[in-house]
């Protein structure tokens, strides 16, 4: 385990199709290094990669091991430890900036953006011009949605989709290229922003795990692989076991920011994230989820002008809901609407697990995804227009989460109109 070997190293392709061990690779025939190209394609077709490498996590716990730890002291031994829970400290403090500036940026220019909308809506309402909103509409999001796709295909690819495959994988012991590397980072909240700007049904959520996992990689090593710079801190934890065990805190604390949920987050990485995992992780894992919630609480409500009101938990809000009463008579029609739920669920994931295998054959070349891309937000964009158009519901111009609705054939533009749709 001293040397990080490729997941595949050793093995080799027969004439079959099958594995042979390395035990047996000399009974191999020498033609078959003639199909090796063949052999790395039907590897590929497979998704496996001799680029993914294995992590060592286990120390090697010898006499020379045992001896060093020895030497080393009491005082270097609680020296280690402070530095753990302040590396925990800075880890949930970043994590939250992050989330902060996501959600500001992404705030201030859908402001921009719907409010151009919504002047060319009430001008061409009269005018009988509604081509032109959509039009417009359509443009910022090929625009956004383009920009990201581009920027995830051919700057990096492993920031694609919400990184939480990518950081398990991780957790447990696979280590994938540039899967924690700080452009990825930059990727990931660019192309969030942007895609979300573009208006595809995606979520800041899922992304902050990503985030805070590489936060947690570039922290805890003190060094910087793609800037090139190393700052010769936390040189004591610069081994895969301590890598693995900071990451499985940055992923919390990036659940803690998007649900303002502290000890979801340290559940989500017990449970679903790692394998390997101890009590005193468990302690610094939720103390960086709790410095999380709390510095994207102070941060959000002074931004939105309510210093000192700790009602911003998480990115995500679901809304405030009217005092509502229920009858004992309803809950068959509750259990009735939990079946219907669970049913549902699970046809989306068959045709969502089959629609994924369709794309990771199909779509294999860089401008295919960019096109898919840009294409989903052209028809998410007319389908919204279309269902906005012909909805007869009018509401209030402003939700409950002070945000504006773009509105049509409305008398009363401030009570309500004859169409709504919520961003």
């Amino acid at each position: 385990m001293g040397e990080r070997t490729p997941l595949l190293a050793g093995r080799q392709m027969s004439h079959a199709g099958l594995y042979a061990s390395p035990l047996h690779s000399r009974t191999v025939d020498r033609d078959s290094h003639r199909h090796k190209p063949d052999a790395e394609e039907n590897l590929m077709d497979m998704g496996l990669s001799s680029k993914y490498e294995s992590l060592d996590y286990d120390n090697c716990e010898n006499s020379l091991f045992l001896e060093e730890e020895k030497q080393s002291g009491f005082k270097h031994i609680v020296s280690v430890q402070v530095n753990r829970w302040v590396c925990c400290l800075f880890i949930g403090v970043l994590t939250a900036l992050i989330a902060c500036v996501i959600d500001i940026v992404i705030e201030r220019l859908s402001s921009i953006k719907f409010d151009l909308i919504q002047f060319y809506v009430d001008k061409c309402v009269a005018e009988q011009c509604l081509i032109v909103p959509l039009a417009i509409w359509l443009a910022f999001a090929v625009g956004f949605v383009g920009f990201a796709a581009l920027l995830t295909t051919y700057g990096e690819p492993v920031a694609a989709g919400s990184g939480i495959p990518q950081i398990k994988c991780f957790l447990n012991g696979v280590k994938i290229p540039h899967v924690v590397r700080i452009s990825t980072l930059v990727t990931k909240v660019t192309g969030v922003i942007f895609a979300v700007l573009g208006g595809l049904s995606i979520g800041k959520e899922g992304p902050m795990i990503h985030s805070g996992a590489v936060v947690a990689a570039g922290i805890s090593q003190g060094r910087s692989t793609s800037l090139r710079q190393d700052f010769r801190i936390y040189q004591a934890f610069r081994s895969d076991k301590e890598k693995r065990d900071f990451v499985s805190g940055g992923a919390a604390a990036g659940v803690a920011a998007a649900f303002g949920a502290p000890i979801g987050g340290v559940l989500f990485s017990l449970e679903e994230g790692a394998s390997f995992w101890n009590q005193s992780l468990t302690w610094r894992t939720f103390f960086a989820s709790m410095v999380s919630t709390f510095t994207l609480n102070i941060v959000l409500s002074s931004y939105h002008g309510h210093p000192g009101d700790l009602s911003y938990p998480g990115l995500i809000n679901f809304g405030t809901f009217d005092k509502i009463s229920y009858h004992w008579f309803e809950i068959p029609i509750f259990l009735l609407m939990g079946a219907a739920g669970g049913l549902l669920g699970a046809a989306f994931n068959a045709i969502n697990y089959r629609l994924t295998v369709y794309r990771m054959r199909r779509l294999t070349r860089p401008w295919t995804r960019v096109c898919e891309a840009v294409m989903v937000a052209c028809v998410t964009v007319t389908v919204t227009f279309l269902l906005t158009y012909f909805n007869s519901d009018c509401k209030p111009s402003l939700d409950a989460n002070n945000q504006r609705r773009v509105q049509f054939f409305c008398n009363d533009v401030t009570a309500g109109w004859r169409s709504a749709y919520n961003f």
